[in-house]
């Protein structure tokens, strides 16, 4: 496939016109999506670059001899008819020449010494026509020398350059249309025609050779045991010291060879008690748990665990593509969401609403004032909070160290419920809300413990939920996630509002009420006081009155 069948363009479009298609292309092709389109799409453009850069010289180079004369670019004056019929030789055109026409043309102009113009001649013609030239690249690579140490000096740089990387292109696209159409056997007679150009035997065409082959390998969206070892044995690829095959993509090689192995030992890991980081990560990859079990051991998980499941995602994706495609969200990375989460948040939601609710059924009977209760709340709230968030840092270390035993209380106290990880563990969810529960009890009375303990409860129900495993669950129920922030707006305004009432209803105190009264003398004398006394009924008040 040449350069112009990739851009879609002619032979004849200019430059501006390559990389006006090229922008175009390159929106449809991104690096992250198709990094070998893009890298094809990428050679192809700077090719076809280099070719009009070439074409510019060339035709440069024509229009001097043109205004200076073939006469005196050549200097024919001084040469024989024999000498002049070998320099037209040199330069008339190739087509359609067979193998002992052109040793005959080279011979001759070799005896009249013009074998650089021939030479010339050949290199323009095989760039401008790669597709009808074959026959020729092959007959002028070892006769010229081409692409070594012994290439004639004077050469154009600029051309010999386009016409390796046409050549390049010519053996390595064989191979990768087999892997892309997993044709294992059309791979491998490509690779064994390549034994057929000689000018790879050069070091420096060896070493390009050598990592092409493993970039196509590695790239490859099926893999082939039988493959790589007839590459391996072909190209003399080891693990000893002074390795043909560059020692990164050799380590990777191996790795994919021996992927089978790898992905079985994974899979029993995710069997096995989660004892150690590589347990965990295998459980939580390759483990049978639904979505939202695999939600609730993340929430487990510490630092080293995420690393080890960084480092094992990245062997999957690299070389289990069909096992990634079977992943939550088709990605061996759907967990990132959950490595940085704040797990604890609903530990202290369960502390606001338990201190709010505990201090107005605990406080507002023994006839504290709004100002009062309003900071007995707020004193509470930070109090407990440091004492959740101390508990949760203490008994969530203690219960990641003891993994496995936790596992096992768990299990015990909820074994029908138990299929890939206990819905809560008893040292790391039981003990510390347990305390919590009986520290807020002690404080605000049991209705501030219920509170706390439903609050857990809601939470832990609605982070078990089974959400779809395409996408997270934020992004899969957005209604859910705004009808949740409107209930907890209209809980809060609820509160207020029970605290407006609350506040209104208090008892009225002195010189309070719809009007400003002047204080009464007797509001300060006894009751037994003679002028302040007054009559229980009006009756009697009015007799005292019309009494002489």
């Amino acid at each position: 496939m040449s350069c112009w069948t990739v851009l879609g363009l002619s032979a004849d479009a200019d430059v501006r016109a390559i990389k006006r298609q090229y922008a175009v292309l390159l929106k449809q092709t991104r690096p992250d999506d198709d990094p070998e389109g893009f890298q094809r799409l990428r050679d192809a453009y700077e090719q076809a670059l280099a070719y009009k850069e070439w074409q510019q010289y060339h035709e440069q180079n024509q229009d001097e001899e043109q205004e200076q004369g073939i006469e005196e670019s050549w200097d024919l004056s001084g040469l024989t008819v024999v000498e002049v019929d070998a320099l037209q030789l040199a330069t008339r055109s190739l087509d359609g020449l067979s193998v002992e026409e052109l040793n005959h043309r080279h011979a001759v102009t070799l005896e009249q010494g013009c074998a650089h113009f021939f030479e010339d001649t050949v290199l323009h013609h095989c760039i401008e026509h790669p597709e009808t030239s074959q026959t020729l690249v092959d007959w002028a690579i070892p006769t010229f020398f081409w692409f070594s140490a012994w290439q004639r000096l004077e050469l154009d740089e600029i051309s010999i350059d386009l016409l390796l990387d046409q050549q390049r292109a010519r053996i390595a696209q064989p191979m990768r249309d087999a892997l892309e159409r997993e044709d294992v056997e059309g791979f491998l007679q490509a690779y064994e025609r390549c034994g057929e150009h000689n000018w790879l035997a050069n070091a420096l065409q060896q070493e390009w050779f050598n990592r092409m082959l493993s970039h196509l390998l590695l790239d490859a969206p099926v893999w082939s045991p039988e493959l790589f070892e007839r590459v391996r044995a072909g190209q003399g690829w080891h693990g000893c010291t002074a390795n043909p095959c560059p020692d990164g993509e050799w380590q990777r090689l191996l790795a994919r060879q021996n992927a089978p192995l790898f992905l079985a030992h994974q899979q029993q890991l995710a069997t096995e008690p989660a004892v150690t980081p590589e347990h965990r990560a295998a459980r939580l990859l390759l483990g049978t748990g639904s979505f939202s079990a695999r939600r609730a051991l993340a929430r487990r998980l510490h630092e080293d665990d995420w690393a080890q499941c960084r480092k094992l995602s990245s062997e999957l994706y690299a070389n289990h593509p069909k096992v990634c495609a079977q992943m939550p969200g088709g990605t061996a990375f759907f967990w990132r969401d959950w490595e940085l989460s704040f797990n604890d948040w609903p530990t202290y939601v369960g502390v606001v609403l338990a201190c709010l609710i505990g201090a107005f059924t605990h406080y507002i009977p023994l006839g504290i004032r709004l100002s009062g209760l309003i900071n007995i709340v707020m004193i509470s709230t930070v109090v407990f909070g440091v004492i959740v968030a101390g508990l949760n840092w203490l008994v969530h270390n203690v219960a990641h160290r003891v993994w496995r035993l936790d596992d096992r209380l768990s299990a015990g106290l909820c074994p029908r419920f138990l299929k890939d990880s206990p819905p809560f563990g008893v040292l790391r969810d039981f003990m510390p809300g347990a305390l919590m529960v009986a520290g807020l009890g002690w404080f605000f009375g049991p209705i501030a413990g219920v509170v706390y303990a439903a609050t857990l409860a809601t939470f832990g129900l609605v982070r078990r939920w089974q959400s779809r495993p395409r996408v997270s669950w934020e992004e899969s129920r957005p209604a859910m996630k705004v009808g949740v922030t409107i209930f907890g707006i209209l809980v809060l305004a609820l509160v207020l509002g029970v605290f407006k009432v609350v506040a209104s209803q208090g008892t009225v105190n002195r010189n309070q009420g719809l009007q400003p009264w002047t204080e009464r003398l007797c509001s300060r004398l006894p009751a037994t006081t003679a002028e302040c006394s007054a009559p229980a009924t009006v009756e009697q008040w009015y007799g005292k009155e019309a009494r002489p």
